[in-house]
């Protein structure tokens, strides 16, 4: 089996498969390479799974582009941009109408920052209202490796990006983030509650999982 080999002053030897199906084999300085791949082959039906299982994600969202016909992933389906005549950015059914002169992804960017702020606005307001869990306020991020956050001052912080999930994973993660104002870590008794608002929680949380690349498809 084809590896890579990093070698490091760690005391350990530990294995990851990434999403390309590539094995890394994370070793401590003198190690024997023989020790390595006894320890590879140890492991073969561990790596056949998690191959696997990155076989079965879709494939990574593509940062979104300024062009005729490209679609933004919006609330779990798709929007078309189209570029007119128009004068600012409006939603059309299924299709955004973006300025033909528009230079840049600016105007796109503006509009769907604008729309998260007031959908997730809303559903925090009504979610925590349900939950009995208010934060203290709201900000949204542009955050490029997590989707929310909640800060021990009550802060909670959601990504725009949020805005390109179907409305059950968009709400999980506000579930998720309210729930560490009354367990502020990931304790037992924080899954209890979140479990206890969702039930099918892992299904959302497995979602964004393999969607994560959605966090990049707007510029920062």
């Amino acid at each position: 089996m084809r590896y890579e080999l990093v070698r490091s002053d760690r005391k350990t030897l530990a294995l990851t498969v990434d999403r390309e199906g590539r094995v890394i084999a994370r070793a401590p300085l003198h190690m024997p390479v023989s020790q390595v791949e006894a320890f590879i082959r140890e492991k073969q039906g561990w790596i056949d799974h998690a191959k696997a299982r990155f076989a079965q994600l879709p494939p990574p969202q593509k940062p979104l582009m300024l062009a005729d016909g490209a679609t933004l992933p919006y609330l779990g389906g798709q929007l078309t941009l189209r570029l007119t005549p128009t004068a600012r950015v409006q939603l059309d059914g299924a299709t955004l109408l973006v300025p033909a002169d528009a230079q840049d992804l600016g105007p796109v960017v503006h509009w769907v920052e604008k729309q998260a702020r007031a959908l997730l606005l809303e559903r925090v307001n009504r979610l925590g209202t349900q939950l009995s869990l208010q934060p203290s306020t709201f900000r949204l991020t542009r955050a490029r490796g997590r989707w929310g956050s909640m800060s021990t001052r009550g802060t909670l912080s959601l990504n725009r990006a949020l805005i390109h999930c179907p409305p059950d994973v968009l709400d999980y993660v506000i579930v998720h983030e309210l729930c560490h104002i009354a367990h502020p870590n990931h304790s037992a008794q924080f899954w209890a509650l979140v479990e206890r608002h969702l039930p099918r929680y892992r299904v959302q949380r497995d979602w964004l999982k393999a969607n994560q690349s959605l966090i990049r498809v707007l510029p920062g």
